[in-house]
């Protein structure tokens, strides 16, 4: 019935090409049959196929965004976890959370492709404002991920990572996002 009823929203969208104001109500009656039974602020945005198992709470800031792909964004709520998405986060496809207990997201936050977030029972997972996390990262439960920070592509973290640091490997290294020279020849 659902799946019926977002392609209803679909094919009106499409008929509707000239006029604007209907689209942008079309796509936003479509983001929030998408994440039907969660709290979601203003303009979110689902562009294609999510996959929601909500068993717990869902909060989604205003003016986030949910991006189509090869595989949907999966998010993953048990009973009893919370999802909290700060504003203006950017999921790209094939992006999976998965929340047992609790995963926070701060404000404007990028998520690659394939990236994932897995939380625990007693160990929750903490990612501050405008932090980057690259295609195939994967960040473990009980991870703190400070302000500004990048997580490199396909790195695994399972430690905290602090405010303005790049972590890259497996499992992931920390550098400083300082790029200093002493004035010679830069190749």
């Amino acid at each position: 019935m659902m799946i019926a009823l977002m392609e209803l929203v679909d094919w009106v969208g499409l008929k509707l090409p000239s006029l604007r104001r209907a689209r942008t109500a079309v796509a936003m009656a479509r983001s929030h049959l998408a994440l039907a039974g969660c709290e979601v602020g203003k303009r979110v945005l689902v562009h294609g196929s999510l996959q929601l198992e909500r068993r717990g709470r869902v909060v989604v800031g205003d003016r986030c965004v949910f991006v189509a792909g090869p595989f949907p964004t999966a998010l993953h709520v048990e009973r009893g976890g919370t999802l909290e998405v700060g504003q203006r986060c950017y999921f790209n496809y094939g992006a999976q959370l998965e929340v047992h207990d609790s995963v926070r997201l701060g404000e404007r936050c990028l998520f690659g492709s394939y990236v994932r977030v897995t939380d625990a029972p007693g160990a929750p997972v903490v990612v501050g404002n405008d932090v980057w996390v690259a295609h195939g990262a994967v960040i473990n439960p009980g991870v703190t991920i400070g302000d500004g920070a990048v997580i490199a592509a396909g790195s695994v973290v399972s430690a905290d990572v602090p405010a303005g640091m790049l972590a890259m490997g497996n499992p992931a290294r920390l550098m400083s996002q300082q790029l200093s020279g002493s004035g010679g020849a830069h190749v």
